[in-house]
């Protein structure tokens, strides 16, 4: 009975082992879910769905594009998701440094193929969502971080949208985050930007960037 016991947890151990991906989640996911003290398995089963715009359109890299530094790239180099590019305003001060004035209230999530020159969209949504941070998981889906919001408040959500026929799983953790807490993308991922509401301190603390 004892060694059908032992038997029994071994291949349990095993199981999971395999069930498990390696090196997940990797270091961007990581950031993300240390910044606001969660983990993956605080975030309930998805819902599942097409994404409700396909929109797709040439690309070419050009070399006073300010958003290219900010694209997260997929290991090989070959692909990029552009976080920020739809909604963020950028500026260069004469010194040099980014500025941002602001952003738009709607939000995308965009796949470039940097060798066919495509890019398409995976992910757009008005102010009930927030898209802080992105990167590719070792099975090659895009899976992007941040908030959604609903009748209770902002909910920390991670979208997985499986590049090839851009169908979306959509998980959401419990817990409430103050719109004043989400701070993410200035504090962290896009730290080294001059954001407005830094300038003009207490105008902008209950409106998530």
């Amino acid at each position: 009975m004892r060694k059908q016991i032992l038997l029994f947890f071994l291949l349990l151990a095993v199981f999971s082992c395999r069930q498990a991906d390696p090196g997940w989640p990797d270091e961007r996911l990581q950031n993300w879910l240390d910044y606001y003290d969660s983990e993956l398995k605080d975030f309930g089963a998805g819902d599942h769905f097409d994404r409700p715009y396909r929109v797709e359109q040439a690309y070419q890299t050009s070399d006073d594009d300010l958003f290219v530094d900010l694209y997260v790239y997929s290991p090989d180099s070959t692909r990029a998701i552009d976080l920020d590019s739809y909604h963020l305003v950028l500026e260069v001060k004469d010194d040099g440094s980014l500025f941002s004035p602001g952003r738009e209230a709607d939000m995308e999530v965009a796949l470039i193929d940097l060798e066919q020159g495509i890019r398409k969209r995976l992910l757009f949504c008005g102010p009930p969502c927030i898209f802080e941070e992105a990167t590719f998981h070792p099975d090659g889906h895009v899976v992007v971080a941040g908030f959604i919001e609903n009748n209770n408040g902002f909910h920390p959500a991670l979208w997985t949208i499986k590049t090839k026929n851009g169908f979306v799983e959509l998980r959401q953790s419990p817990r409430l985050v103050p719109p004043g807490n989400i701070l993410y993308i200035s504090d962290k991922r896009l730290h080294h930007i001059n954001f407005w509401f830094e300038k003009y301190e207490g105008i902008a603390t209950d409106i998530p960037l």
